[in-house]
């Protein structure tokens, strides 16, 4: 047997065809029906979260707002945050470049996830819209990520504290765009 060569850059789901990822065709319908798949997971699956968040948040008399937007958050990111740090301590700079490609990446797919269920929701159950400002502020974090990890394969220590500063400025930002409206 010859030498087993590991690619750290490579996701258990891909397949490899001489070193490429394997995008035919059925690489893209099957990813695109595991899309629909988890978009209608998530929207059978938001009302009892929604309630569940509520009972929370009366339970501990805690703001929903910051159980919403600061508990749950941490709650559903903390393995992939304690990963992220645990492969970072390595100190070895493709393997630190990589854990921030990968923030980078799941801060973009969750905000256009959440953004195009939320709007699905809103569409198909017929409801007002009163969100301009959270729109707003997920856009431009969207915007700010979305440049950062699309024009760079290598990641210095200061776009890791950039990007972890957004999220309380986006806070900061509901904030203030809030009063516009």
């Amino acid at each position: 047997m010859g030498p087993v060569s590991l690619d750290v850059a490579r996701k258990p789901w891909e397949k490899w065809v001489d070193g490429e990822v394997d995008r035919s065709m059925w690489a893209w319908t099957k990813a695109l029906m595991l899309l629909v798949l988890g978009i209608t997971m998530l929207a059978l699956l938001a009302e009892p979260l929604i309630h569940s968040v509520q009972n929370v948040s009366n339970s501990a008399t805690i703001p929903s707002f910051f159980v919403s937007f600061i508990l749950v958050p941490l709650a559903t990111n903390a393995r992939a945050a304690v990963t992220a740090i645990q492969t970072a301590s390595q100190r070895k700079e493709r393997t630190t470049s990589l854990t921030f490609s990968e923030i980078y990446d799941g801060v973009f797919m969750n905000n256009v996830l959440g953004f195009s269920v939320l709007l699905a929701v809103v569409y198909f159950r017929g409801l007002v819209w009163h969100f301009t400002a959270e729109l707003l502020v997920v856009f431009i974090v969207c915007i700010v990520m979305g440049t950062a990890a699309g024009f760079r394969s290598k990641f210095p220590v200061w776009t890791s504290i950039a990007s972890y500063l957004l999220y309380p400025l986006s806070l900061i930002f509901v904030y203030v765009f809030a009063d516009f409206q």
